[in-house]
């Protein structure tokens, strides 16, 4: 096809705009329809089912049993255009997700306590992954990964909870307010703004190829741009913000285009630092979470459709790099399953450890280790960097985001027992 002839042209934008449409119809429909099924009848919450469903999707499932309608749906020719909605709607939910972090609620009145366990919950996964990964990387195929780059994402990747799912489970079973869910909410808040911190020095440092003045470079960029952008934001910005919101608290599209406007900066920045632009729309939601008026009318407003929109999109661009058929004999069955149970016992034994150490009893105990076990989308997210880098191949990548998935699909049910039998105490 000659793409200089404007009628070529013509015709091939629209033929890569209709299957696009047909893509993204297809994700939506697909998603709602597991995401339904897994609520009604496995009781998960809304995003565990997309998760599934967008894993169900790809070669994993659906790709393999239907290859000819799955390539006619998927081809080649719109696999960049795909690539690129699924990232830009990933810079908009870390933008969210920064937003999310309510420190002046989530930490009052908890003492050293969410601390603690906060610390237990990074520190312990996080040397036992490092600890552990030179044994999953000796099983690789040539040409293998940098093994230091290897060991510091499969750390970082047994490390990081999920505070939205978590969020959702307890408001399900009306948990919020206890508090118990305040000091699982806050030190999971803890985890990930360091977990999301490590990842964004991590890469600077693999993107360096561990070169010590790159490195120094880009640390020190990186940590410039933060502190820069934390204060504009929660400043300048906020401010601006309070000034041109009605009374209401509804903001206007003027705010919206420069909200955007920052949001594609500060994403822009971290991509040229070479840290990924995702980390620039965390730091930049992380700005503005103070203010907490703008972030509720955007997440009643402009975050649900990201939410809808978006987020299935990210979880099919994830399935499609994830094949369980290559975990095709005993030995990656079995090495899969050690995943799992690092990731679990990590967790779990660092944070209901601790939990006990500090004075709190047997069964909120094991509350906040199954919670804190819950990864989900900030998973995924992770692994995804780390497979886009290279330091994740496919085999490896696969069992990590089945530990994501088999975690939260897992945790949800548990949660749900315990915390129907236990008495809830309100804070």
């Amino acid at each position: 096809m000659d793409l200089l002839n404007s009628t070529s042209l013509g015709s091939y934008a629209e033929h890569i705009t209709l299957f696009i449409l047909i893509q993204i119809f297809t994700i939506l429909i697909f998603s709602k329809v597991v995401s339904f099924l897994a609520k009604k009848f496995l009781g998960q919450t809304n995003v565990a089912g997309e998760i599934l469903a967008g894993i169900l999707l790809g070669p994993s499932l659906i790709a393999t049993l239907f290859p000819n309608v799955f390539n006619s749906i998927f081809i080649n020719d719109t696999s960049v255009v795909f690539i690129g909605f699924s990232q830009i709607g990933l810079i908009f939910l870390m933008f969210q997700i920064g937003m999310e972090f309510d420190f002046t609620r989530q930490l009052k009145g908890q003492g050293y306590t969410f601390i603690l366990i906060s610390a237990a919950g990074i520190i312990v996964p996080f040397l036992l992954g490092f600890v552990t990964a030179p044994f999953f990387w000796e099983s690789l195929p040539e040409p293998r990964p940098d093994i230091l780059g290897f060991r510091l994402f499969f750390a970082v990747a047994m490390s990081i909870t999920a505070i939205p799912i978590l969020g959702r489970i307890f408001m399900e079973l009306n948990y919020s307010n206890t508090k118990i869910a305040s000091i699982i909410i806050s030190s999971a808040a803890i985890d990930d703004v360091i977990g999301w911190l490590l990842l964004g020095l991590i890469t600077a440092l693999v993107t360096a190829s561990f070169n010590e003045q790159i490195m120094l470079y880009k640390i020190c960029s990186l940590i410039l741009f933060a502190l820069i952008a934390y204060f504009l934001g929660s400043r300048v910005l906020s401010s601006f913000i309070n000034k041109m919101s009605d009374q209401s608290g509804k903001i206007n599209s003027i705010t919206i285009f420069y909200i955007i406007l920052g949001l594609l900066i500060c994403s822009i920045i971290t991509s040229y630092i070479g840290v990924y632009a995702i980390i620039g729309g965390f730091i930049f939601g992380l700005s503005l979470h103070k203010n907490r008026n703008f972030v509720n009318s955007w997440n009643s407003s402009i975050g649900r459709f990201i939410n809808i929109f978006f987020l299935p999109l990210f979880f099919v661009y994830t399935g499609l790099k994830t094949n369980i058929g290559l975990l095709s004999n005993f030995q990656d069955a079995m090495m899969c399953l050690f995943i799992c149970l690092l990731a679990f016992v990590g967790k779990f034994g660092g944070t209901y450890l601790t939990s006990r150490l500090v004075g709190i009893n047997h069964k909120d105990s094991l509350v906040i280790g199954f919670s804190m076990n819950t990864r989900a989308l900030m998973e995924l997210v992770v692994l995804n960097v780390g497979y886009d880098l290279g330091l994740l191949p496919p085999q490896i990548f696969t069992m990590l985001v089945i530990m994501a998935v088999s975690s939260t699909f897992m945790i949800t049910p548990i949660l749900k027992i315990l915390l129907k039998t236990k008495t809830v105490k309100a804070i």
